[in-house]
């Protein structure tokens, strides 16, 4: 990943890789005791680990295909909740660049809301909206299928 290798803050957390999590753990335990280090530390970090990885199995299983991608990619609107927007993930895979995993207002995306709120205070810059091309294409698919649900009742 040569273009990354530009930042040296990546360079270094890439080369320091343990030194925040140690830090983070150090702190809560210095901060909260013990039943700090094992709950702000150990367990928020299971909880992560484990929503990172029903995403990934999951939102291929359950859900909605808006986007006809290569792949079988599904929204699904409980796992966004708990996971804070990445629950979208059809759409995700078909336009990955995009800060964005809740495409329409009525996918609620709280994570994309933090990094726009972090933009506009100037510590997150450069972040990729999804073009109107692609969320004309997906309120094409709604469309269709709305049609063919009316079709059949």
């Amino acid at each position: 990943m040569a273009d990354l290798a530009r930042f040296p803050e990546l360079r270094f957390l890439d080369r320091f890789w343990l030194l925040p999590p140690v830090v983070l753990a150090v702190t809560v335990l210095l901060l909260f005791g013990w039943s700090g280090l094992v709950i702000g530390f150990f367990l928020s970090t299971v909880l992560t680990w484990h929503g990172t990885y029903t995403i990934n199995s999951l939102c291929h299983v359950f859900g909605a295909r808006r986007f006809a991608t290569r792949d079988t990619s599904r929204n699904n609107p409980f796992l966004a909740m708990l996971t804070l927007g990445e629950g979208w993930h059809n759409n995700h895979h078909r336009y990955m660049n995009a800060a964005r995993c809740g495409f329409y207002a009525h996918e609620i995306d709280p994570t994309h809301l933090g990094l726009r709120m972090l933009e506009k205070v100037g510590l997150v810059w450069g972040l990729k909206r999804v073009p109107e091309r692609v969320l004309e294409e997906g309120r094409r698919q709604d469309a269709a299928r709305a049609a063919a649900k009316a079709e059949v009742a």
